[in-house]
C-alpha cells in the first residue's frame, strides 16, 4: 500500500515528521535556541527553550526543575519514550528525568527510534552527589546551528566541484591518461622529452 504523507486530504504523522526531521539532520540532536541549565546543591534546573531529539521536536514551556536527594552519579536526560500513548493534553511519551548510577554514571538508552527503536535519552547534563551537594556539573547538551548545516553543505559541495575541475584539467593536459599493455594507435605522434623501449620491431620491414 502506498502512502503518501504530504498530498491532499492525507495525514502527515509524527513518526513521518520524525523521520524526515532525523534524515535532514543526520541523526544529530541539539538545542535550538535556549535550554540554558543551572544546580544547587541538590537540583538540576533548565530554562524554556526549543531541541530535536532524533528527529522529534521538543519544546521547554516554563522551566523545569528535578530535585536530587541521594547520593551517586546522575545524568540528567529527556528521555523519549515511544511504547507510552499520549493524550490530546498531556505529553506522555517524553520528558525529563535523572538516570542513576551508584559507581558510575549510568549507561544511557539510545535506541533507533527512526527505525523500530522505542526508547532514546538525550543527555542534557551530569553530575555527581554526595553529602556536601552537587558537584562536577557538566554541560553535555549538543546545539543545532542550521548555519552551520549549510555552510557544511556549501563546503561539501565545492569540494567536489574542485575535484571535478581537476579532473577535467587532467584530461585537457593528458594526465590523466595511462597506456596500459598492448594495444595499436595511428597516425603521427610527437614526443617531448626521452623515450624508453625494451624492444622495437617494425612490422613494414621485408
Amino acid at each position: 500500500m502506498l502512502i503518501g504523507y504530504t498530498f491532499d486530504e492525507q495525514l502527515f504523522t509524527s513518526e513521518a515528521f520524525r523521520k524526515f526531521q532525523d534524515t535532514f539532520l543526520n541523526k544529530n540532536n541539539g538545542v535550538i535556541d535556549g535550554c540554558a541549565l543551572s544546580n544547587t546543591n541538590n537540583s538540576v534546573s533548565i530554562t524554556d527553550g526549543w531541541f530535536v531529539i532524533r528527529g522529534a521536536l521538543l519544546r521547554e514551556q516554563g522551566g523545569t526543575t528535578l530535585n536530587v536527594t541521594d547520593n551517586g552519579y546522575y545524568s540528567f536526560v529527556c528521555e523519549i519514550d515511544l511504547s507510552k500513548e499520549n493524550t490530546e493534553t498531556s505529553l506522555l511519551q517524553a520528558t525529563f528525568k535523572l538516570i542513576k548510577g551508584t559507581t558510575t554514571y549510568p549507561t544511557l538508552t539510545q535506541q533507533d527510534i527512526t527505525n523500530g527503536g522505542t526508547l532514546y535519552q538525550y543527555e542534557f547534563a551530569r553530575f555527581r552527589k554526595n553529602d556536601a551537594g552537587i558537584t562536577e556539573f557538566t554541560d553535555r547538551r549538543t546545539f543545532l546551528n542550521f548555519d552551520s548545516i549549510y555552510d557544511k553543505i556549501e563546503d561539501d559541495a565545492q569540494e567536489l566541484i574542485t575535484q571535478i575541475q581537476q579532473e577535467l584539467q587532467n584530461v585537457e593536459d593528458g594526465s590523466a591518461y595511462l597506456l596500459k599493455t598492448g594495444g595499436t594507435a595511428n597516425g603521427n605522434f610527437t614526443f617531448t622529452g626521452n623515450v624508453t623501449i625494451d624492444n622495437l620491431h617494425n612490422s613494414s620491414r621485408k
